[in-house]
């Protein structure tokens, strides 16, 4: 298989998820929206994933699926009609349609705003940063008393919720202010996996 990513973006997710299945795999960095990319991906966007004679495969929880469908065995995600592949879909959802966006105000600001002026981007700013505590409290809430987010056991959730994480650094949150992701935050960045997945796409 080979994997179209750019560094430290949810691409990052599924090179997890390739290391913890075992896959043969190799790894492209490619530059977002590029000429060159969109002819691979014509949103220009990460990832991409071709799997033999597959043609070029992407969106992110999909990916994730299919290799979880690919996988079974390594049992990264439950696919199998039980209430755990239920609550698979629904964090998975919650990250990629909640929590993953809501960045998107914050590292392209002056695309939500006709004006920019710093007082303009600096409320819009504002205005992210409540959002994500909103749902940064929620998935909180949900941790309490787990090891990880389905069926307490780790799964592609975790990976996609960690690489989203590390984002918070670039904004004014906190990880104090919710000590179960960062619990969670904390054992993943332990993770054989996580680690090599980070060594390979030279995140520090």
């Amino acid at each position: 298989m080979k994997l179209y990513y750019a560094p430290g973006t949810c691409a990052f997710a599924v090179h997890t998820a390739l290391i913890w299945c075992g896959a043969d795999y190799e790894i492209e960095k490619v530059k977002l929206g590029s000429d060159a990319y969109k002819k691979i991906n014509p949103m220009g966007a990460v990832p991409a994933l071709i799997d033999g004679d597959s043609g070029v495969m992407t969106q992110l929880t999909s990916l994730l699926k299919y290799l979880c469908r690919k996988y079974p065995d390594k049992n990264i995600g439950d696919l199998d009609g039980s209430k755990n592949e239920q609550a698979l879909d629904q964090w998975l959802a919650f990250l990629g349609s909640d929590l993953h966006p809501a960045f998107g105000p914050f590292f392209s600001t002056k695309l939500f705003t006709t004006k920019h002026d710093e007082d303009s981007l600096n409320a819009i700013r504002e205005a992210v940063e409540k959002r994500l505590d909103n749902i940064y409290r929620v998935l909180d809430q949900h941790l309490e008393g787990k090891d990880y987010i389905v069926g307490n056991k780790k799964s592609v959730a975790d990976a996609y919720a960690y690489i989203i994480t590390t984002w918070v650094g670039y904004t004014g949150l906190n990880l104090d202010d919710y000590p179960n992701v960062k619990r969670l935050f904390n054992k993943m960045a332990q993770d054989p996996g996580i680690i090599q997945a980070r060594e390979e796409e030279g995140l520090r």
